[in-house]
């Protein structure tokens, strides 16, 4: 159509047309930072996100930051300033990696949705992120701060420690996620991007699904028995517990490498504790859940070498005697 216009001369009123009615087609898009933030927030935030209200703080500061920029306008300078801006009010890679994240899924989302034609932050380098080198959390301290905590959430943290599971998706258990005979737990579509996760159901983390009784009307294994629902958070109960213990550095989230570390001295491989995990990759769980001992490495050498040199000697001592 185009070079047929081009040759009977009528180019210039096709093109007006076919501008016009691009014009008509973005019109009702929205436009702003602001309005496209809140769109996000509106179609997709609210109806995909297991735990909303993290990227709600998220998309209040770009609004903020980003108010006088138009999605359509966005560069990578504007990242760059905005990385700055958080490092220079003291927040750690970590954090504003999320925060990039969040800001790069709104951009896609965008994208598809037709608000914007390419989304030019999808390829923003991440901040190196340093590797938390707390103190190992031995079977020794986390039965320290179980033995301080509120007998009402003890269950609730057995199961973290004994599956891995984040905090988050043991709150939501329900009874039919737990397979008794095929001794699983399946978190559905419970882990940050969506997926469903197997964990093991050890005994221990019978024991404890096992010591709260079901309550009529309630879809959840763990409840308030005062309003009948689910716990929305223990954390003031945890951080009571571990100054009492004496380990006030100790996180919840510190038992799913509690949990791996003992999985990998166990023998599991990081495949299959990745897999448990709901780790986006071998390398994640091996670089930030697998804790194991300094001297592991070592005891597990020793026990290959000394194993094999054993073994060698008692088949030398054999062909020996089997000569004479």
């Amino acid at each position: 159509m185009i070079e047929l216009s081009i040759l009977d001369g009528t180019w210039e009123a096709v093109r007006a047309s076919m501008f016009e009615g691009e014009i008509k087609s973005t019109e009702n898009h929205p436009q702003s930072f602001e309005a496209v933030a809140q769109e996000y927030w509106n179609s997709y935030v609210t109806a995909h996100n297991r735990a909303p209200e993290a990227k709600k703080s998220f998309l209040k500061r770009f609004k903020i930051r980003f108010r006088n920029v138009p999605p359509k306008a966005m560069t990578l300078q504007h990242v760059d300033r905005y990385v700055k801006w958080r490092l220079g009010a003291g927040v750690k890679n970590a954090s504003i990696n999320r925060e990039l994240a969040c800001l790069k899924h709104m951009f896609a989302w965008a994208c598809s949705r037709g608000y914007i034609r390419l989304n030019v932050i999808a390829d923003y380098e991440k901040l190196e992120e340093q590797e938390w080198a707390g103190p190992r959390p031995t079977e020794e301290i986390v039965k320290a701060v179980f033995d301080k905590l509120d007998l009402r959430f003890l269950p609730i943290v057995k199961v973290v420690r004994e599956t891995g599971a984040r905090l988050g998706q043991v709150l939501i258990l329900e009874p039919w996620m737990v397979d008794r005979q095929k001794r699983i737990i399946t978190f559905a579509k419970r882990t940050k991007k969506g997926k469903t996760i197997i964990a093991p159901l050890t005994e221990e983390a019978e024991k404890a699904i096992d010591s709260v009784p079901p309550l009529e009307g309630c879809p959840y294994v763990f409840y308030n028995p005062e309003t009948g629902t689910r716990w929305s958070g223990i954390r003031k109960s945890w951080e009571k517990a571990r100054e009492a213990a004496g380990y006030r550095w100790l996180r919840i989230r510190d038992l799913r490498p509690a949990f791996a570390t003992e999985a990998a001295e166990l023998g599991a491989t990081t495949r299959d504790i990745s897999s448990g995990l709901g780790n986006s990759s071998e390398r994640v769980t091996a670089q930030f859940y697998i804790k194991s001992a300094p001297e592991f490495a070592a005891r597990r050498l020793l026990s290959v070498i000394e194993g094999g040199r054993k073994e060698k000697q008692v088949s030398g001592t054999k062909t020996g005697t089997d000569g004479k």
